[in-house]
């Protein structure tokens, strides 16, 4: 194997492994901040900033239809953004047992007015109805949930899509690839415990 192989090899299994360890950070998170309301408020604290920036700097439609694929067993971006949109919103993961949380935390919040969360699977998902899809850092497959998203999401739709820092190169290679996808901006967070590239990024997308 030529220095460039190994390279792209240790690069590529580097990658892998920030975000295995992401992932099991978010629903390690999650699953604790469904179990004790200190640590919720903690996670809130720290966390919901983040998504309430997000929420702002993107001007979100207040009578937006969203589809939030990956909510986990605490849904906190379902929660923010039942405080700034106030259509309907549905919150889909493909683990039974964050869905059954989940939903209880969105009956502790008294939103199941509000909210929806349903098992789903984002690859195949209906999805042609929302304005706005909003795609997890912790969604897998990734490329194959923008690649679905891509082709069936209605035209005019805002797709915002979280990744880890480090691991954004096949998404921009898969918006490559669908020129009727426009990137409106990209936002870095970097919340505690979070540093450079173990902070995650967002894409704001339109497809038009």
């Amino acid at each position: 194997m030529n220095t460039y192989k190994k390279k792209t090899a240790i690069d590529t299994l580097t990658i892998f492994c920030i975000k295995k360890i992401s992932n099991l950070f978010w629903e390690i998170a999650d699953t604790w901040s469904y179990k004790n309301h200190k640590i919720a408020h903690r996670y809130d604290n720290s966390i919901e900033k983040e998504y309430q920036k997000e929420c702002e700097t993107y001007g979100l439609s207040s009578n937006s239809s969203v589809l939030h694929i990956g909510c986990g067993a605490y849904p906190l971006t379902d929660i923010v953004l039942a405080q700034n949109c106030s259509g309907a919103i549905i919150g889909i993961d493909k683990n039974p047992v964050a869905v059954h949380r989940a939903q209880e935390v969105i009956r502790q919040h008294h939103l199941q007015n509000r909210i929806t969360i349903q098992h789903g699977n984002g690859t195949e998902f209906p999805v042609n109805n929302f304005d706005l899809i909003l795609v997890s850092s912790c969604s897998l497959p990734k490329v194959q949930i923008l690649e679905h998203l891509f082709k069936n999401a209605k035209h005019q739709s805002t797709i915002i899509v979280r990744e880890v820092s480090i691991a954004t190169t096949d998404i921009l290679h898969c918006i490559n690839f669908h020129p009727e996808i426009e990137i409106i901006q990209q936002m870095h967070h970097t919340p505690f415990p979070f540093y450079g590239p173990l902070g995650w990024d967002t894409f704001y997308l339109r497809k038009n």
